[in-house]
């Protein structure tokens, strides 16, 4: 018995040996690749704006597409006062939209995670303010509040739902040991909220806020386009009307940098607030078992969803009662049913929305689906591949954080206003946030899971396959539900900007033409797609979770 025990604490012995060696290699190496990985950044952009300046004087600025490094310089040098009042009026709405945006997500998250009734009646209603489209919402919003509030509104709506399902999805990643252990001491739930869930919660709620800072910038220039006298949105505008280009792309180089500056801060922040993130295990309590016959579950899941639509419902006469909107304006439900089933042109009203609808679903799916693999796939290659993340982040907040006003040209140029166009906006605006999300998620596996992994020989590609997807798949899922809306609202927009079919066109010309009737029922079409498009991907995720990770089905 004793020779069985001292060979038991032998292996364990030459176990702990191993793994102490293996993180020990494992810091000297990361030292090293941080090093190299800077000086691979400094050379490749270097290398890039040299290929920038050559392509641009060739032949991309005679085509109106795209200006060289040169020539925004020179427009920022000559122009500083101008630059300088733009930005400061645009940062001034982003930032309040970002602050009081996130202050709200946080909190309602937090309320959804400890009241769970309130998740279910409300989180839909959440999300159809975020699915909101955005052509419609702006000049509501300039009817209802006056011109800088509404902007901050708008700022404040970009960034709300992204940090919400951020945030829940950190606080429900607390470590279940900690939380019985609460639970066993006497603790309540708001103890469990504050010693276990909130510091668990904090790398997600900064990666939400990493991302709301190219959203709120993104929200305030889109609230400049209608009615505003100041501000990179009117700059914009004015460069793409005078055909300046030196002058779009100047604009489109500071939203970049009033994007990326806090992008990188918050990164940063979450590396030295939270250096334990990566070094605790995030393993959650195991789900309580389902009671109940599958139809009593789907009876009451079916009750909280009518629950849910009644309370959207209240919430849209709500506004139009509290803010007093003009009937001629504002169009409450009944009027949308009438407009779409009950009056003379019903039929025809039908078909044209119906029409326009498979335009912009087959827009948004292919997208939504590019983004998603493009997301998912860059997110992999950036923590495998330190160096990859190192060159490639700066270009990948450019593309989230440039509007995307000003890509269209050379999208379009490139790919033509067909569906080739259209898929590329919506990609790129789907993108960012699955990156974020999933490239957080990769990096919160614990470290003592990887050294445990290669003290077994294990390759980088089997501990990405057998440990590192498994462990990100709510995060990845998490990305998914954020997409599915926001490549409907893409859509649209690209819609709106570029190819003139589909619903954003619909909501465009409603607008135009004054049938605001038409504006409210093409809205309410495109909430409703988004919140079925939400739930469909809210089902996958608790099929693959309910098999892959059950302890993380909420």
């Amino acid at each position: 018995m004793s020779a069985t025990t001292a060979s038991g604490t032998g292996r364990d012995a030459v176990r702990a040996t191993a793994i102490a060696t293996e993180r020990a290699r494992a810091g000297r190496e990361a030292r090293r690749s941080s090093i190299s990985g800077w000086i691979t950044t400094v050379i490749v952009s270097l290398v890039l704006l040299v290929l920038w300046e050559i392509a641009a004087d060739l032949w991309l600025t005679r085509l109106g597409v795209l200006a060289s490094p040169t020539a925004i310089i020179q427009s920022l040098i000559e122009n500083p006062q101008l630059y300088w009042g733009a930005v400061t009026t645009t940062a001034w709405v982003a930032v309040r939209g970002w602050f009081w945006g996130n202050l709200a997500a946080i909190a309602v998250a937090t309320l959804f995670v400890q009241v769970p009734i309130f998740e279910s009646l409300f989180l839909r209603l959440a999300l159809a303010l975020f699915c909101l489209p955005l052509v419609a919402v702006n000049p509501l919003l300039q009817l209802t509040f006056d011109p800088d509030t509404a902007k901050v509104v708008l700022a404040a709506l970009s960034v709300f739902f992204t940090t919400l399902v951020g945030t829940m999805l950190g606080l429900r990643s607390a470590d279940g040991g900690p939380l019985t252990m609460v639970t066993a001491w006497g603790g309540r739930s708001l103890s469990s909220l504050r010693f276990v869930r909130l510091p668990s919660g904090i790398p997600a709620m900064l990666t939400g806020l990493q991302i709301g800072a190219a959203a709120a910038v993104l929200g305030a220039i889109f609230g400049e386009f209608i009615g505003a006298k100041a501000g990179l949105g009117v700059l914009l505008i004015n460069g793409l009307m005078s055909l300046d280009l030196a002058r779009v792309w100047s604009v489109a180089l500071l939203a970049t940098v009033m994007a990326a500056v806090p992008y990188g801060i918050f990164g940063l922040l979450r590396r030295w607030l939270t250096p334990w993130s990566a070094s605790i295990s995030n393993a959650q309590q195991l789900s309580a078992p389902k009671r109940g016959s599958v139809a009593g579950r789907l009876a009451s899941a079916v009750a909280w969803t009518i629950g849910s639509i009644v309370v959207i419902l209240l919430a849209w006469w709500a506004y139009l009662i509290v803010f007093d909107v003009s009937p001629f304006v504002g169009k409450s439900p009944i009027d949308v049913v009438n407009y779409l089933f009950a009056s003379d042109e019903a039929a025809a009203n039908r078909a044209m929305m119906l029409d326009a609808l498979d335009v912009t679903l087959v827009h948004a799916g292919v997208g939504y689906v590019a983004g998603l693999v493009i997301g998912i796939a860059a997110a992999v290659s950036f923590v495998t591949f330190p160096v990859v993340e190192r060159v490639l982040t700066p270009l990948a907040v450019a593309l989230r954080s440039v509007p995307i006003i000003v890509l269209i040209p050379v999208l379009i140029l490139a790919l033509g206003r067909g569906l080739g166009g259209v898929v590329a906006i919506t990609a790129i605006v789907t993108f960012f946030p699955t990156l974020a999300n999933t490239q957080g998620g990769l990096k919160r596996v614990p470290t003592d899971a990887f050294t445990l992994m290669r003290s077994y020989d294990s390759s980088t590609w089997s501990t990405l396959w057998r440990l590192q997807l498994p462990y990100t798949l709510p995060a990845i899922f998490a990305s998914a539900r954020i997409a599915a809306p926001t490549a409907v609202l893409a859509a649209t927009l690209a819609e709106w900007l570029a190819t003139g079919d589909g619903l954003g066109h619909v909501i465009v010309s409603s607008r135009a033409h004054s049938d605001y009737t038409g504006l409210w029922a093409a809205a309410a079409i495109l909430t409703a797609v988004s919140l079925i498009f939400y739930s469909l991907v809210s089902w996958a995720e608790r099929v693959v979770l309910s098999r892959y990770a059950p302890s993380q089905v909420g």
